[in-house]
């Protein structure tokens, strides 16, 4: 369930229902002609970024995809859910983006994929609902990243047996086979960009 309220400067307040709990997106719509992404991120602390271009313009996709490169750049997207989404498929006939090629760019900076018509609104209370569930599953995995830091903290001090130090060798070379696998794209739970409900 969405309701939708326009605020100033901007920023549409959405109210989102999920799993019985009700929580209030705000959007703060800035085009990029109007503020660059460096000036946006360094004004607000945004917990998501949603990247919209036109499925009828090429060149708003590559516009998406240099902010994208940004993104990456500067790390946001490890701890910040991004998604992209390609907007006014209702446009059938003007289409110049390939859903392929635009899924392409989505999966090679690991973030979501999702395409809506936000003048038939399809789609949207579903991207809205994944933005939400983005969020959600971003900041659980940040609270379990420093809950994993602060116990190893704890690890470390005196004593430890031979066995506990086994176990801690043997738990580093499963996280950098992790790393290695993912680099190499053998992600065992093979995740895919438009599947808004994991991560």
């Amino acid at each position: 369930m969405v309701g939708v309220r326009k605020d100033d400067y901007d920023e549409k307040c959405v109210s989102v229902l999920l799993e019985g709990e009700e929580a209030e997106l705000v959007f703060i719509d800035h085009p990029s002609a109007e503020i660059s992404v460096e000036n946006a991120l360094a004004t607000y602390i945004p917990d998501a970024m949603v990247v919209v271009f036109s499925v009828v313009d090429n060149e708003t996709l590559g516009e998406a995809e240099e902010i994208l490169q940004y993104l990456w750049r500067t790390n946001c997207m490890n701890d910040k859910a991004v998604i992209m989404v390609g907007n006014k498929t209702d446009l059938v006939r003007s289409r110049q983006v390939n859903i392929v090629d635009a899924k392409a760019i989505a999966t090679s900076y690991d973030c979501k994929y999702s395409e809506t018509s936000a003048s038939l609104n399809h789609n949207v209370d579903e991207l809205l609902v994944g933005i939400l569930t983005q969020i959600r599953l971003k900041l659980n995995e940040r609270s379990r990243f420093h809950r994993r830091k602060g116990s190893r903290r704890g690890l470390g001090g005196g004593g430890g047996s031979t066995v506990s130090g086994i176990n801690r060798r043997k738990s580093a070379g499963v996280r950098v086979r992790g790393i290695i696998g993912k680099m190499l794209g053998g992600d065992s739970k093979s995740k895919s960009c438009d599947d808004l409900h994991v991560l």
